[in-house]
């Protein structure tokens, strides 16, 4: 199987855009989600919707207001939710307080106010859809000291507004405390960011964040309560992103070279810009043997990565993603926001 990237656009160009959540089709409309701001994370970060009906033209408006990171949206039904993690009032006895918001278009243009749809502190990433019920992954990293405080949720809704508990998924830790399908002996103080895709069967896949090695790829069989836990040989994966593209998965996500066992520096020599002075890239994925394999990278240098995958066909994916390659390092440097087209051949 190959990889080729087929063009790539720029969508969002002031420098402001960081984060891209993901990308959707609704109601015969493209709709990309990003956080809007100076900087990754910066008290001026808001959520930007980028609309487009023929992937040339783009609208855009901003749906929650300061400061909101860690956009996604989810079709349901006649309604296209927007959820954002927004900094909560009050002190916390660590890190900064957040509270898990959702936002919600019958129209594309006019948004209701955000409202609060989980616990305080823990944070979605990349909600999905598997026959009839809505899932994703929260996690507590930034809310909660490193360690077994930390954890990996999975939770699911039947309305995409209010969600229930359904198991964890991993939890954190100082000391080795899972071994994975090889045999390695291994914790990870800060598991977070984790994409899900289901089979048809049922089963699930979940890639994670997690600090201190390659990323994190865990199997289940429903009802969801025993995982089987595999260290990636190749990459770690830094916000990934993932979805099935006819018989194959496709992951994106935030990519150094030579990361794993696997060397794979040669993907990562050519420079995208006179201001790339790095090795970090958009790497995509296809998830193959119990493992993500890299298949090629987007342009793309420094701060990058946090994508989205929107497939169009059993073997082509649009995949929008953000990167500051074009902007010259330092204090005040830009980001923007991208679409590739993406064939599997």
């Amino acid at each position: 199987m190959k990889i080729d990237v087929n063009w790539v656009k720029t969508v969002y160009s002031n420098g402001r855009g960081w984060h891209v959540g993901n990308m959707v089709q609704w109601k015969g409309v493209y709709y990309i989600c990003f956080v809007d701001g100076t900087g990754h994370g910066t008290e001026d970060s808001q959520i930007r919707i980028c609309a487009s009906t023929d992937l040339e033209n783009w609208t855009s408006q901003i749906a929650i207001g300061r400061k909101t990171i860690d956009p996604n949206l989810l079709p349901v039904g006649d309604k296209l939710l927007l959820y954002g993690v927004k900094e909560g009032i009050g002190d916390s006895d660590f890190g900064f307080p957040s509270q898990q918001v959702v936002t919600w278009t019958t129209d594309g243009t006019t948004w209701a106010g955000p409202k609060r749809c989980f616990l305080r502190d823990h944070d979605f990433w990349h909600p999905t859809e598997f026959e009839g019920r809505y899932y994703v992954a929260c996690d507590t990293v930034g809310h909660a000291p490193l360690g077994n405080h930390n954890s990996v949720d999975l939770l699911t809704s039947v309305d995409g507004e209010r969600w229930e508990w359904v198991t964890e998924i991993v939890h954190g830790s100082e000391e080795p405390a899972y071994y994975d399908t090889t045999g390695i002996y291994f914790g990870t103080p800060a598991p977070s960011e984790t994409s899900l895709c289901f089979f048809d069967d049922g089963r699930l896949l979940a890639v994670t964040r997690a600090r201190g090695h390659c990323a994190l790829l865990s199997t289940s069989e429903p009802p969801y309560d025993q995982w089987e836990r595999t260290l990636s040989r190749e990459s770690r994966c830094y916000g990934s992103a993932i979805a099935r593209v006819g018989e194959h998965v496709i992951v994106t996500g935030r990519s150094f070279a030579n990361e794993g066992v696997r060397a794979t520096e040669n993907r990562f020599n050519d420079k995208f810009s006179d201001h790339d002075q790095s090795q970090l890239r958009t790497g995509v994925f296809l998830y193959e043997d119990g493992d993500i394999r890299l298949h090629t990278v987007l342009p793309s240098g420094g701060d990058t990565g946090y994508g989205g995958i929107l497939p169009i066909s059993d073997n082509q994916v649009l995949i929008a993603y953000y990167s500051s390659h074009e902007y010259a390092p330092g204090d005040n440097h830009g980001s923007n926001v991208y679409l590739a087209s993406i064939s599997l051949v």
